[in-house]
C-alpha cells in the first residue's frame, strides 16, 4: 500500500480484517490516529480490543489479517519493517509481574528493560529518574526493592519501561486493573501527565469505562466490529436532546408497554435499565414531556417514579451495546421467520 506522508497521522487503519480458519474475529474496521492523541479502546471481553492492538504491534501473522494499516509511518504487512515498528513503540502489560523483577530496584528494571534497547545503564538510569519524576515515584523508593512499593507505585513503574525508549506511541491493555477503586482515576490522570509532558500518542485498551475521563477519543466495540469512534463528548451529544434523557420506573413493564412507548411520534430513543426502569429520550425533553406523561397514562402506562437525567459516557456505552443487542435479536426473528415460512412452503409443496 502507499504509506501515508502526513505527520500528524501516527496510526492509520483501513478495512481491517482478521479471521483465524473459519472463525472472523474483526470486520472492516477503519479509524486514524494523530499525533499526541490519547485513543480509549473500549469493549468487553471478546469485542475485538486487543486483537487489533496484536496486528498493530506486530504479533498477528500477515495470512491472518487483511486491509492496509500504517503505524509510525511504516507498513507492519512487511516483515522487513517489524523491528522498526517496535523500536518506535511502548508496550504496558495488563498484569505488572509480565514485566517487572519484583526482586530488584525500580532503577535495576530499568536497566534491564531499557539494554533490549541497546541504552547504557548511564543513559538509562538517566532517563529512568526523568520519568520516575514525572510519574510522582517517591525518590527514596527508586534503590529499594520493587516488591516493597505500593500497587499503585508499581504500576507507575511499569509505565515508566514501557515509556523507555520515548516511543511514539504507547499500548496500554488495562492500566487500571489491580488498582483500588480509589485510586484508579490517579493512575489515568499519570496517562494524561506523560502525554501532556511528552507529546506520546497513547492506546488506552480497558473495559474500565471511567478512562474516558482522560481520552481525546473513544473506540467502542462489539464482537469484532468498530461501533462508534469519536471524542466521548460527541458521542453523549449524538443522543437525542443533547444526552438529556427522563428515567422512569414504570408498573410492570413489558415487551407491550415498551412497543407502544416507542410509537409515540417525539419519543426518539427508549432503552431499558432495569427491570421496570426505562431511560426516555425525547426530541425536547422539557417542552415534549408533558405531553409524553399524558400518552403514558391515557394507555395505562402506570408511572411509579420519574427523574431527569443527563447521559454519561459509561450510560452512551451501555445503551449503544443495548441497542446492537437489539438489533441482532430482530434480524434473528425475521430470519427465524423466514425459515419456518419456507418450510412450510416446501411442506405445501
Amino acid at each position: 500500500m502507499e504509506v501515508s506522508t502526513e505527520h500528524s497521522i501516527m496510526v492509520d487503519v483501513k478495512n481491517l480484517n482478521v479471521s483465524f480458519g473459519k472463525s472472523h474475529i474483526i470486520y472492516d474496521v477503519d479509524f486514524k490516529v494523530k499525533e499526541g492523541e490519547i485513543i480509549g479502546f473500549f469493549g468487553i471481553s471478546g469485542a475485538g480490543k486487543t486483537t487489533i492492538i496484536r496486528v498493530l504491534t506486530c504479533q498477528i501473522k500477515r495470512k491472518n489479517w487483511s486491509g492496509d494499516v500504517v503505524v509510525t509511518g511504516l507498513d507492519p504487512a512487511k516483515k522487513r519493517n517489524h523491528s522498526k515498528i517496535l523500536s518506535n513503540i511502548g508496550y504496558v502489560p495488563q498484569l505488572e509481574l509480565l514485566n517487572l523483577y519484583y526482586e530488584l530496584t525500580p532503577l535495576k528494571n530499568i536497566e534491564i528493560f531499557a539494554s533490549s534497547y541497546g541504552m547504557n545503564k548511564k543513559e538509562a538510569r538517566k532517563r529512568g529518574k526523568e520519568l520516575f519524576s514525572i510519574l510522582d515515584i517517591p525518590e527514596d523508593t527508586w534503590n529499594n526493592k520493587l516488591k516493597s512499593l505500593s500497587g499503585g507505585e508499581k504500576k507507575r513503574v511499569s509505565m515508566a519501561l514501557g515509556m523507555i525508549n520515548m516511543p511514539q506511541v504507547l499500548f496500554l491493555d488495562e492500566p487500571t486493573t489491580g488498582v483500588d477503586a480509589n485510586k484508579r482515576y490517579d493512575v489515568l490522570n499519570y496517562l494524561k501527565k506523560l502525554n501532556s509532558e511528552l507529546g506520546t500518542t497513547m492506546f488506552v485498551i480497558t473495559h474500565d469505562l471511567e478512562a474516558a475521563l482522560v481520552v481525546d477519543r473513544s473506540a467502542i466495540l462489539r464482537e469484532g466490529k468498530l461501533l462508534e469512534f469519536d471524542t466521548p463528548q460527541k458521542l453523549i451529544s449524538s443522543l437525542p436532546s443533547d444526552g438529556k434523557l427522563i428515567r422512569f420506573t414504570i408498573e410492570d413493564l413489558n415487551e407491550r408497554k415498551l412497543e407502544l412507548i416507542r410509537k409515540y411520534k417525539k419519543c426518539e430513543k427508549a432503552l431499558r435499565a432495569g427491570n421496570d426502569v426505562l431511560e426516555v429520550f425525547l426530541k425536547d425533553r422539557e417542552r415534549d414531556l408533558k405531553n409524553f406523561v399524558s400518552y403514558l397514562i391515557k394507555n395505562d402506562i402506570r408511572i411509579l417514579a420519574m427523574t431527569r437525567d443527563n447521559a454519561n459516557f459509561r450510560r452512551f456505552f451501555q445503551m449503544r451495546i443495548q441497542e446492537e443487542e437489539e438489533k441482532e435479536e430482530r434480524e434473528m426473528e425475521v430470519a427465524r421467520r423466514e425459515e419456518f415460512n419456507n418450510s412450510e412452503e416446501d411442506l405445501e409443496g
